[in-house]
């Protein structure tokens, strides 16, 4: 039976005694990040928590094309939404007013199981691409510093979906359990383990994946309650002990 938490910690990590009530949210406010790399594509500049007014300047890189399926106007509206919302983060790579790469943070849908009310410090980082044209700069590394180095993430809990059929598997030539393990391996550097759910989308493919990121700060209680998400079949939930 796979164990609630797989891969570098094995088992759920000690996060201390749970509280007898939630504790109230810490104060931290979100930390804004911006740098400039040097590629031989040119200087790609990279910044977190992107406005939506400068995301609608943008324009989309033609090799952004995964989760628009090569609709770039979609593209944007789906960035400038969640720049919009509360708690949205767009961290964006660009080069003159190209959209180039980008990661997508924000609070999961109430359509989900994830983004049931009463969970405000719940995020799911939704989306991460970089253009088919500007790869092996080491953009998506970058992007993600931008995103984590923020101690606002440190008392929340992280989630993110990794669905075989966003994966560039053609231009990469990658299977898709060599793409598994490059995105387990890239995100495990930034706290992202993998757990087990019983969520329809995930388990429809085995390559698929569900990671985590735990703040170091986040408290039992958050960890108890988010666990109870994981698992709809209450057999299961019981043997796993949730």
């Amino acid at each position: 039976m796979k164990p609630p938490l797989v891969g570098e910690f094995g088992k759920v990590p000690s996060l201390g005694e749970a509280p007898t009530e939630e504790e109230p949210e810490s104060p931290v406010p979100p930390k804004k990040n911006s740098s400039d790399i040097e590629t031989p594509r040119g200087t790609v500049h990279i910044e977190n928590y992107c406005p939506a007014e400068m995301l609608k300047g943008l324009t989309v890189d033609e090799g952004i094309c995964m989760f628009s399926r090569h609709n770039p106007d979609r593209q944007k509206r789906a960035l400038v939404n969640v720049a919009e919302q509360e708690g949205g983060n767009v961290i964006a790579g660009t080069s003159g007013g190209l959209l180039i790469s980008y990661v997508g943070i924000h609070r999961p849908s109430e359509k989900e199981r994830w983004g049931k009310p009463g969970y405000p410090w719940l995020f799911e980082l939704g989306a991460i691409e970089v253009s088919r044209n500007y790869r092996e700069l080491g953009l998506a590394v970058s992007m993600l510093d931008a995103a984590f180095n923020d101690p606002f993430y440190e008392d929340k809990i992280v989630l993110t979906t990794a669905f075989t059929w966003h994966w560039d598997l053609e231009v990469t030539g990658m299977t898709k359990m060599q793409y598994r393990e490059l995105f387990i391996n890239l995100a495990a550097k930034y706290g992202f383990i993998e757990m087990a759910t019983d969520e329809p989308n995930i388990t429809m493919d085995s390559a698929n994946l569900f990671l985590v990121r735990l703040g170091k700060n986040a408290s039992f209680s958050k960890y108890q309650r988010f666990a109870s998400l994981l698992f709809t079949n209450e057999w299961e939930a019981m043997l796993r002990g949730f």
